[in-house]
């Protein structure tokens, strides 16, 4: 027993001490090579917007419009809003707008009930560009002085709407007459503008409802003058029917569009107002080069020998009787002034007794 004990003891012996080098011998690292590391990659993804909205706007003919688009105002806020802006220009844009073939018009805030009244739909005003520029011409050694002096007369007019017609409604409120195309108080003549203005030139008409550009040279030699020494119905309805004689209104365009429109793309609305308030600041900025490089629009014939002192006379009309308003954005004050041309629409019959006012919406400009 003693020897089978002690051999026991020397195997367990062997056992241990094999154990023990063999625990000794993994405690020492294996040297190894290390495996390469690999070069980071850069994987390119691109993020595509989705399409861009398609906002239609329809207008006459109009030289910012075209110094927008030119000078690259229209593609930049395209790109920040991812709008596209589809623009169509003809003289007859609210029959355009009243067939549905644009989202947005512009035209004078005093149309806007002929337009419901065709249409029978809701639109909503939601900014404005430009305040009513016609005045009425008269040749300067004419006698006249006021509407009254000019019953019986020949006097031009470009139609039955626009500017005729809000002349008409604040002349039968401060006068009580009658002028409107088929009066029995005036001979009311329709023409265009330009045609108009050369039948005062002639004197075949006394007076006449006329943009100015359509008298450049007139206005230069000072052969015509303004009745009521107004440049335009916004600055006669200030200084007659606003107590403060501040109001920049009346305006010869407001922005419009249906109401359904407005309350579906409120995007849109903040696309086009912020696009259409550059293009008022550059026209502040930039009034006299817009002129030169569009100078038909403005009744300017760059080859003309005169064409420097055109340019002059204009521009001191624009600057004297600018029709362009300082914001695109109405808010409540002008809105409550504004107002009131619809009664006295009301009042002299050129709107409905149980028309509702036209609605205006007070929209914010972007932060």
């Amino acid at each position: 027993m003693l020897n089978v004990h002690r051999g026991l003891q020397a195997v367990t012996l062997i056992v241990v001490v094999t154990l023990l080098v063999t625990a000794c011998g993994a405690a020492e690292p294996e040297v190894q090579s290390e495996a390469p590391t690999a070069a980071p990659q850069v994987v390119q993804v691109e993020v595509t917007r989705p399409p861009a909205k398609i906002v239609r706007f329809v207008f006459a003919p109009d030289p910012l419009m075209l110094y927008m688009q030119d000078t690259g105002i229209v593609d930049e806020y395209e790109e920040k809003y991812n709008m596209r802006l589809k623009t169509i220009s003809t003289w007859d844009e609210v029959a355009f707008f009243g067939g549905g073939h644009a989202d947005i018009a512009y035209t004078g805030d005093y149309e806007i009930p002929a337009l419901v009244h065709e249409n029978d739909e809701e639109f909503v005003t939601f900014g404005i560009y430009n305040l009513g520029r016609v005045p009425i011409f008269v040749r300067t050694d004419s006698p006249y002085q006021t509407i009254k002096d000019l019953e019986g007369k020949k006097i031009g007019v470009p139609g039955p709407l626009s500017s005729t017609m809000i002349w008409g409604v604040m002349l039968k409120s401060t006068e009580g007459v009658d002028f409107r195309v088929g009066s029995d108080q005036f001979e009311v003549i329709v023409n265009d503008h330009m045609v108009n203005g050369e039948l005062l030139r002639n004197g075949d008409i006394e007076a006449g409802v006329i943009i100015p550009e359509a008298l450049v040279p007139e206005m230069r030699d000072g052969s015509v003058r303004l009745l009521y020494d107004v440049g335009g119905t916004w600055e006669y309805y200030r200084d007659h029917f606003d107590a403060d004689k501040t109001h920049k209104g009346v305006p010869g365009n407001i922005f419009l569009a249906r109401k359904e429109w407005v309350d579906a793309n409120p995007d849109a609305v903040t696309f086009f107002l912020d696009m259409w308030q550059a293009g008022i600041d550059a026209w502040k900025a930039n009034r006299e080069d817009i002129m030169r490089l569009y100078p038909a629009d403005w009744g300017l014939d760059p080859d003309s020998e005169t064409f420097e002192e055109d340019l002059a006379t204009m521009l001191k009309f624009v600057t004297d009787h600018d029709w362009f308003v300082d914001s695109v954005y109405l808010d409540q004050k002008w809105i409550d002034t504004e107002l009131p041309i619809f009664d006295l629409m009301k009042e002299t019959g050129f709107m409905p007794q149980d028309m509702p006012d036209p609605e205006f919406r007070a929209v914010q400009p972007p932060q």
